[in-house]
């Protein structure tokens, strides 16, 4: 799919998130999709809830894309995937290693969290009518002090500071070749990063200690992880990384 997004860019000083503007503008305006919304500071950015995203005004890209989506709604994890991998690709132009997908939403650098994602889809009898790609990416913040050892950026790992439009640029590019791919190219490099993949590690699961082996995610999101030689799928709700 070529999404040609360079002339369908809109660009905002600040809003509440660039989610919800590009949710209530495609909702109240005729407007032929793709369409891209970005910012430079987000009022109330948004991650997975009940999590919120804190930015420093102009130091990262935050972005969504508002789409029309192909995607079935019985694969509605692809677009994730994509995502995530597009992501991955856009660092290891910056010759960034060790970096892996923490499921569902997370893109870590040696488990410090760099980019958050959220995607959002209106669905209407079964059917999505249009997805948002919603993504927070720390390019040229150096500090963190709610999460000092727990996140970074472009800039502490390369020691270079990037213009937050070239990063955007290329972060465009990298979803349009991902969307090239097929979705079963896609689901095999996902999972050669998925964090803590076959790997024993502990999890909180319905408010109990346990320890499991992460082997897969459903096509729906779910991820699979092995109990006592038993595969279980699990929501976001269900599961707690504690490792």
């Amino acid at each position: 799919m070529k999404l040609e997004l360079d002339n369908k860019i809109i660009r905002f000083k600040d809003v509440e998130s660039t989610n919800l503007c590009a949710k209530k503008y495609v909702e109240n305006n005729k407007v032929d999709l793709p369409v891209v919304f970005t910012t430079d500071f987000q009022t109330n950015g948004r991650g997975y809830p009940p999590n919120i995203w804190d930015s420093e005004r102009g130091k990262n890209l935050l972005i969504s894309i508002a789409l029309n989506s192909s995607i079935n709604l019985s694969e509605i994890f692809n677009l994730n995937i994509i995502t995530s991998l597009s992501l991955i690709d856009l660092l290891e132009d910056f010759n960034i290693s060790n970096l892996s997908i923490k499921w569902p939403n997370d893109i870590l650098i040696r488990k410090r969290k760099v980019c958050g994602i959220l995607i959002e889809n209106k669905i209407k009898r079964k059917d999505i009518v249009f997805s948002i790609i919603g993504a927070g990416l720390n390019v040229n913040q150096i500090k963190f002090p709610d999460f000092e050892r727990k996140a970074t950026s472009i800039f502490n790992e390369t020691n270079k500071v990037n213009k937050i439009e070239g990063v955007m640029e290329k972060f465009l590019r990298k979803i349009e070749n991902r969307l090239q791919n097929s979705s079963e190219r896609n689901k095999e490099d996902y999972l050669s990063k998925l964090y803590l993949r076959d790997k024993v590690s502990v999890f909180l699961i319905n408010n109990v200690k346990q320890n499991g082996i992460i082997k897969s995610v459903d096509s729906g999101g779910k991820l699979l992880i092995e109990l006592e030689n038993v595969i279980q799928s699990f929501d976001l709700k269900e599961v707690k990384f504690l490792s």
